[in-house]
């Protein structure tokens, strides 16, 4: 009696995460359909204070002004086909806006050791980019250093850490990261997908684990106590 109702709300939370996933899956095939918005300054200053980014999830954008090229991240352990490299964060200043965006502009293999650090070029003019709006989280903590109380550049990173890089920018940023579009020639191997976690189908092989064991429950106590009645 104790562990039938814990069963049954595994089984309904499992189904619940399934729907979650399913929705955000859906999201995104809705929104990456849509017409960019274009990010000016006005556009940055309100999403500058937004308190809900995961609402910007998915969405379309674009950009005109010019990149941070001297001060770029490296986001560390990141790897394509068993391969080690990064992920390029590089700030980008929209014309007119009191701060920037970091754009990530896809991957690039690590050198033969840490330290051989691949060239990481940006365009010197202003520019006109697209990308998908990749709302960040709060970071997950880390029990080593986080990479951004180093100094020199590029500055490697374990984490995407919004206020730590804002630190190291010395100018605001948005809540925000923007995926470069993978048509943007000044960018690197980029292959977006959404990520979801653990997916949809998992979640409901989950659910059906949790309500199996729950009837295998049942079906035990109606079997024990239907041959304890025979034996009495």
């Amino acid at each position: 009696m104790a562990l039938l109702p814990l069963l049954i709300a595994l089984g309904v939370w499992q189904l619940g995460r399934a729907a979650d996933k399913r929705h955000m899956q859906n999201t995104f095939t809705e929104r990456v359909q849509q017409p960019a918005f274009f990010l000016d300054a006005d556009a940055w200053s309100a999403l500058r204070n937004d308190n809900q980014p995961q609402a910007l999830a998915y969405l379309r954008v674009e950009m005109e002004g010019s990149f941070d090229g001297t001060r770029q991240y490296l986001l560390d352990n990141r790897t394509r086909n068993g391969v080690a490299g990064f992920e390029v964060l590089t700030a980008f200043r929209p014309d007119g806006a009191d701060g920037g965006v970091i754009v990530n502009r896809g991957w690039v293999p690590q050198g033969r050791s840490r330290a051989d650090l691949p060239p990481l070029p940006v365009p010197e003019q202003t520019v006109k980019l697209r990308g998908i709006i990749d709302a960040q989280r709060e970071p997950l903590p880390l029990l080593g250093e986080s990479g951004y109380e180093r100094g020199g550049w590029p500055r490697i990173v374990q984490r995407i850490d919004m206020k730590a890089m804002a630190d190291g920018l010395g100018y605001p940023l948005l809540p925000v990261t923007v995926l470069l579009d993978e048509d943007a020639t000044f960018g690197f191997l980029r292959e977006w997908k959404p990520y979801y976690g653990i997916p949809e189908e998992r979640h409901q092989a989950y659910a059906v684990q949790w309500f199996a064991l729950a009837a295998a429950l049942v079906a035990i106590y109606v079997i024990v106590n239907t041959s304890r009645i025979e034996n009495e």
